[in-house]
Protein backbone atom coordinates (compact mmCIF):
# COMPACT_ATOMS: atom_id res chain seq x y z
CA UNK A 1 0.00 0.00 0.00
CA UNK A 2 0.87 3.63 -0.48
CA UNK A 3 1.86 5.59 2.15
CA UNK A 4 -0.46 8.59 1.10
CA UNK A 5 -0.29 10.35 4.31
CA UNK A 6 3.42 11.39 4.08
CA UNK A 7 3.78 10.65 -0.12
CA UNK A 8 7.61 11.81 -0.26
CA UNK A 9 8.43 9.46 2.70
CA UNK A 10 11.35 6.97 1.53
CA UNK A 11 12.41 6.20 5.12
CA UNK A 12 12.93 2.30 4.75
CA UNK A 13 13.88 2.48 1.22
CA UNK A 14 16.99 0.84 -0.07
CA UNK A 15 17.77 3.46 -3.87
CA UNK A 16 20.90 2.69 -6.20
CA UNK A 17 21.74 5.80 -8.35
CA UNK A 18 23.82 5.53 -11.34
CA UNK A 19 26.46 8.20 -12.70
CA UNK A 20 26.21 9.47 -8.91
CA UNK A 21 29.51 11.72 -9.49
CA UNK A 22 28.17 13.25 -11.91
CA UNK A 23 25.78 16.67 -11.79
CA UNK A 24 22.40 14.98 -11.85
CA UNK A 25 23.35 12.45 -10.03
CA UNK A 26 24.62 14.20 -7.00
CA UNK A 27 21.35 15.95 -7.39
CA UNK A 28 19.66 12.92 -7.27
CA UNK A 29 21.64 11.44 -4.59
CA UNK A 30 21.09 14.47 -1.94
CA UNK A 31 17.10 14.44 -3.10
CA UNK A 32 16.63 11.00 -2.18
CA UNK A 33 18.61 11.18 1.17
CA UNK A 34 16.86 14.19 2.14
CA UNK A 35 13.28 12.62 1.52
CA UNK A 36 14.61 9.51 3.90
CA UNK A 37 16.47 6.68 1.58
CA UNK A 38 19.10 5.24 2.01
CA UNK A 39 21.32 6.22 -1.37
CA UNK A 40 24.11 3.92 -2.82
CA UNK A 41 25.57 6.25 -5.63
CA UNK A 42 27.83 4.59 -8.40
CA UNK A 43 30.07 5.71 -11.09
CA UNK A 44 33.23 4.74 -13.14
CA UNK A 45 35.04 7.22 -11.27
CA UNK A 46 36.25 7.70 -7.36
CA UNK A 47 33.15 10.04 -5.78
CA UNK A 48 34.91 13.50 -4.46
CA UNK A 49 32.72 13.41 -1.26
CA UNK A 50 33.85 10.41 0.39
CA UNK A 51 30.69 9.10 0.12
CA UNK A 52 30.62 5.93 2.64
CA UNK A 53 27.85 4.48 0.65
CA UNK A 54 29.51 4.60 -2.89
CA UNK A 55 30.70 2.10 -5.18
CA UNK A 56 32.80 1.91 -8.25
CA UNK A 57 30.81 0.80 -11.11
CA UNK A 58 31.26 0.43 -14.83
CA UNK A 59 28.01 0.16 -16.47
CA UNK A 60 28.68 -1.24 -19.47
CA UNK A 61 30.21 -4.62 -17.30
CA UNK A 62 26.70 -6.45 -16.89
CA UNK A 63 28.23 -8.59 -14.86
CA UNK A 64 29.05 -6.13 -12.80
CA UNK A 65 25.93 -4.15 -12.99
CA UNK A 66 24.44 -7.63 -11.69
CA UNK A 67 26.71 -8.50 -9.12
CA UNK A 68 26.31 -4.77 -7.60
CA UNK A 69 22.85 -5.07 -7.53
CA UNK A 70 22.95 -8.47 -5.27
CA UNK A 71 25.65 -7.30 -2.93
CA UNK A 72 23.49 -3.80 -2.17
CA UNK A 73 20.23 -5.65 -1.83
CA UNK A 74 22.05 -8.08 0.68
CA UNK A 75 24.53 -5.61 2.58
CA UNK A 76 21.12 -3.56 3.19
CA UNK A 77 18.05 -6.24 3.54
CA UNK A 78 16.67 -5.35 -0.04
CA UNK A 79 16.67 -2.83 -2.95
CA UNK A 80 13.87 -0.60 -3.82
CA UNK A 81 14.67 1.42 -6.05
CA UNK A 82 17.05 2.05 -8.59
CA UNK A 83 17.88 5.61 -10.93
CA UNK A 84 19.52 4.38 -14.28
CA UNK A 85 21.51 8.10 -14.71
CA UNK A 86 24.68 6.84 -15.87
CA UNK A 87 25.56 8.38 -19.33
CA UNK A 88 28.09 9.81 -22.18
CA UNK A 89 27.53 12.24 -24.85
CA UNK A 90 30.21 12.64 -27.47
CA UNK A 91 29.13 14.76 -30.21
CA UNK A 92 30.00 13.65 -33.47
CA UNK A 93 28.64 14.85 -37.29
CA UNK A 94 27.04 11.20 -38.64
CA UNK A 95 29.50 11.37 -41.78
CA UNK A 96 32.46 11.27 -39.35
CA UNK A 97 31.22 8.77 -36.68
CA UNK A 98 32.97 5.30 -35.95
CA UNK A 99 31.91 1.96 -34.86
CA UNK A 100 34.10 2.12 -31.77
CA UNK A 101 32.34 5.19 -30.90
CA UNK A 102 29.05 3.91 -32.17
CA UNK A 103 29.22 1.01 -29.74
CA UNK A 104 30.21 2.47 -26.89
CA UNK A 105 27.44 5.14 -26.69
CA UNK A 106 24.95 1.89 -27.31
CA UNK A 107 26.74 0.09 -24.48
CA UNK A 108 26.50 2.97 -22.20
CA UNK A 109 23.36 4.47 -22.73
CA UNK A 110 21.31 2.00 -23.85
CA UNK A 111 22.63 -1.71 -23.08
CA UNK A 112 23.61 -0.83 -19.63
CA UNK A 113 20.33 0.54 -18.94
CA UNK A 114 18.55 -2.55 -19.85
CA UNK A 115 20.96 -5.22 -18.39
CA UNK A 116 20.97 -2.66 -14.38
CA UNK A 117 16.75 -2.88 -15.13
CA UNK A 118 16.85 -6.85 -14.92
CA UNK A 119 19.30 -6.72 -12.16
CA UNK A 120 17.40 -4.38 -10.01
CA UNK A 121 14.37 -5.88 -11.22
CA UNK A 122 15.63 -9.43 -9.49
CA UNK A 123 16.51 -8.29 -6.60
CA UNK A 124 12.99 -6.15 -6.08
CA UNK A 125 10.96 -8.72 -6.75
CA UNK A 126 12.54 -10.61 -3.55
CA UNK A 127 11.45 -7.45 -1.82
CA UNK A 128 7.96 -7.37 -2.97
CA UNK A 129 8.51 -4.53 -5.93
CA UNK A 130 10.59 -1.13 -6.42
CA UNK A 131 10.70 1.86 -8.76
CA UNK A 132 13.28 2.06 -11.73
CA UNK A 133 14.03 5.20 -13.29
CA UNK A 134 15.89 5.37 -16.55
CA UNK A 135 17.10 8.75 -18.10
CA UNK A 136 16.54 9.04 -21.56
CA UNK A 137 16.70 12.94 -23.17
CA UNK A 138 14.93 14.52 -25.37
CA UNK A 139 16.94 14.22 -28.07
CA UNK A 140 15.58 10.67 -28.07
CA UNK A 141 12.22 11.92 -28.97
CA UNK A 142 13.04 14.77 -31.38
CA UNK A 143 15.91 14.76 -33.64
CA UNK A 144 19.17 16.97 -32.96
CA UNK A 145 22.01 16.84 -35.16
CA UNK A 146 25.76 15.93 -34.65
CA UNK A 147 24.73 13.34 -31.90
CA UNK A 148 23.15 10.51 -33.94
CA UNK A 149 24.79 7.74 -31.31
CA UNK A 150 23.39 9.17 -28.41
CA UNK A 151 19.55 9.91 -29.89
CA UNK A 152 19.11 6.56 -30.80
CA UNK A 153 20.29 5.36 -27.96
CA UNK A 154 18.36 7.49 -25.95
CA UNK A 155 15.48 6.63 -28.09
CA UNK A 156 15.83 2.99 -27.18
CA UNK A 157 15.84 3.98 -23.45
CA UNK A 158 12.61 5.28 -23.87
CA UNK A 159 10.98 2.34 -25.80
CA UNK A 160 12.87 -0.35 -23.24
CA UNK A 161 10.97 1.75 -20.48
CA UNK A 162 7.47 1.14 -22.06
CA UNK A 163 8.62 -2.44 -22.33
CA UNK A 164 9.92 -3.65 -19.06
CA UNK A 165 7.07 -1.59 -17.65
CA UNK A 166 4.47 -4.25 -19.33
CA UNK A 167 6.80 -7.23 -18.04
CA UNK A 168 7.51 -5.83 -14.71
CA UNK A 169 3.97 -4.63 -13.54
CA UNK A 170 2.91 -8.24 -12.33
CA UNK A 171 6.10 -8.35 -10.32
CA UNK A 172 4.90 -5.02 -8.24
CA UNK A 173 7.79 -2.94 -10.34
CA UNK A 174 6.69 0.05 -12.03
CA UNK A 175 9.66 1.18 -14.55
CA UNK A 176 9.18 4.92 -15.88
CA UNK A 177 11.79 7.16 -17.92
CA UNK A 178 12.77 10.68 -17.28
CA UNK A 179 13.14 12.59 -20.53
CA UNK A 180 15.88 16.05 -19.69
CA UNK A 181 16.13 19.26 -22.06
CA UNK A 182 19.41 21.10 -21.86
CA UNK A 183 20.72 21.35 -17.98
CA UNK A 184 23.71 23.10 -16.70
CA UNK A 185 25.84 20.11 -16.06
CA UNK A 186 29.44 19.95 -17.41
CA UNK A 187 27.59 17.15 -20.37
CA UNK A 188 26.16 20.69 -21.14
CA UNK A 189 29.82 22.52 -21.52
CA UNK A 190 29.90 22.42 -25.38
CA UNK A 191 27.01 25.08 -25.25
CA UNK A 192 28.85 27.13 -22.84
CA UNK A 193 32.15 27.39 -25.24
CA UNK A 194 30.08 28.90 -28.08
CA UNK A 195 27.98 31.18 -26.70
CA UNK A 196 26.15 32.56 -29.89
CA UNK A 197 24.72 28.60 -30.03
CA UNK A 198 24.09 28.90 -26.46
CA UNK A 199 21.75 31.47 -27.00
CA UNK A 200 20.22 29.89 -30.09
CA UNK A 201 19.18 26.94 -27.87
CA UNK A 202 17.76 28.98 -25.30
CA UNK A 203 15.81 31.11 -27.64
CA UNK A 204 14.10 27.92 -28.82
CA UNK A 205 13.37 26.99 -25.15
CA UNK A 206 10.08 28.65 -24.08
CA UNK A 207 11.10 28.69 -20.53
CA UNK A 208 14.39 30.78 -21.65
CA UNK A 209 16.84 29.13 -19.64
CA UNK A 210 18.77 26.00 -19.01
CA UNK A 211 17.21 23.26 -16.43
CA UNK A 212 19.05 22.53 -13.06
CA UNK A 213 20.21 19.21 -12.29
CA UNK A 214 17.55 19.55 -8.89
CA UNK A 215 14.99 20.02 -11.24
CA UNK A 216 15.95 16.66 -12.92
CA UNK A 217 16.18 14.71 -9.16
CA UNK A 218 12.36 16.48 -8.27
CA UNK A 219 11.00 14.57 -11.22
CA UNK A 220 13.01 10.88 -9.95
CA UNK A 221 11.75 11.82 -6.41
CA UNK A 222 8.03 12.15 -8.43
CA UNK A 223 8.49 8.49 -10.08
CA UNK A 224 10.43 6.68 -7.12
CA UNK A 225 7.70 7.66 -4.11
CA UNK A 226 3.82 6.71 -3.37
CA UNK A 227 3.03 10.35 -5.26
CA UNK A 228 3.14 8.08 -8.15
CA UNK A 229 1.72 4.93 -7.07
CA UNK A 230 -0.10 4.47 -10.30
CA UNK A 231 2.26 5.35 -12.94
CA UNK A 232 4.37 3.09 -15.04
CA UNK A 233 5.23 3.04 -18.70
CA UNK A 234 5.73 6.53 -18.98
CA UNK A 235 8.87 9.07 -19.95
CA UNK A 236 8.29 12.61 -18.31
CA UNK A 237 10.06 15.35 -20.01
CA UNK A 238 11.78 17.81 -18.15
CA UNK A 239 13.10 20.35 -20.58
CA UNK A 240 11.96 23.98 -20.03
CA UNK A 241 9.36 23.19 -23.42
CA UNK A 242 11.76 23.05 -25.98
CA UNK A 243 10.87 19.72 -27.28
CA UNK A 244 7.43 21.52 -28.31
CA UNK A 245 9.48 24.58 -30.45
Amino acid sequence: MSNMTNPIDLNGKVAVVTGAAGGIGKAIVSTLRRHGATVIGTDIRPCADQDPDFRILDVSNTEAIKAAAAEISSTYGGLHIWVNNAGMLHRVEAREITEATWARSIDVNLRSTVFACQAAAIEMEKHGGGAIVNLSSYAGLKARPNCIDYAVAKAGVDHATKCLALEFGALGIRVNCIAPGYIDTPMSGWMHEDPALKSEYLAKTPLRRLGTPEEIAMGVLYLVSPMSSFVTGHTVVIDGGIIHA
